[in-house]
């Protein structure tokens, strides 16, 4: 128990450390976040790991599509009778090309009214290469990370995961919420059969409420959200 909660005490004064230095990455808006942090984001994986896990090389010649903003259903898409709609996440994201090839994906979000942080670096090897191909909204399902071209009617696949998920190459609006409405019932009925499978012996509520539990937890929740800025405090601490 001791050793778990030094933990969590290094953990909680790491992340306020990254966080310090998280808030100098910042603009005020997506575009000149972009400009003046995307290339060296890229940088720093080139240089500091090992690229191949990015599908890229060591060559520096880097550049970047147009920044998307994505957009992603509404409530009213889980729900029969009302009309599905996609709204803004105020995250944008970009093609990241290297010797001209499509690799990756970065991102920038809006972390507060007018201040634009760093929100991601990474994909699989497909999406770089149809995020260019966008010529409407880029809308994502992200429970099956999944993207679509959005023409206000049409949703067109972008990835070969989506056109498995939709057994197409584009679906209509209405039929993409009929999907929506049928997999949101599919999870809650699995939650109902869960609710009643903690009925036997104890329960899932008992099991998370012992100490071990909530402490692991908290471990868990405090690593996770300093991942995201890791790299940038061991690149603070070696420049120092």
């Amino acid at each position: 128990m001791r050793r778990m909660t030094g933990l969590l005490i290094c953990c909680v004064g790491l992340l306020a450390n990254t966080t310090i230095v998280s808030a100098e990455m910042t603009e005020s808006s997506a575009e000149r976040f972009a400009d003046a942090y995307f290339y060296d984001i890229v940088m720093d994986h080139i240089q500091g790991d090992d690229p191949a896990n990015y599908h890229m090389t060591d060559s520096e010649n880097i550049s970047f599509g147009p920044l998307l903003e994505t957009y992603v259903p509404s409530s009213s898409c889980y729900k029969t009778g009302e009309t599905c709609t996609f709204v803004p996440t105020k995250e944008y994201v970009a093609t990241v090309f290297q010797d001209d090839e499509p690799v990756n994906v970065i991102g920038t979000y809006e972390q507060a009214a007018g201040t634009y942080a760093f929100s991601t670096f990474g994909s699989d090897k497909e999406t770089p290469k149809a995020l260019t191909d966008v010529k409407g909204d880029l809308v994502k399902y992200t429970e099956e990370s999944a993207w679509f071209d959005y023409d206000g009617d049409m949703l067109t696949a972008l990835t070969s995961n989506t056109k498995q998920m939709i057994s197409g190459d584009e679906i209509s609006t209405e039929a993409f919420q009929v999907l929506l409405v049928e997999e949101n019932e599919s999870i809650e009925g699995n939650a109902e059969e869960g609710m009643m499978d903690g009925a036997d012996g104890y329960s899932d509520e008992e099991e998370s409420n012992k100490p071990t539990s909530n402490t692991n937890r908290l471990i868990g929740f405090t690593v996770l959200a300093i991942l995201p800025f890791g790299y940038w405090f061991l690149k603070r601490r070696k420049a120092t």
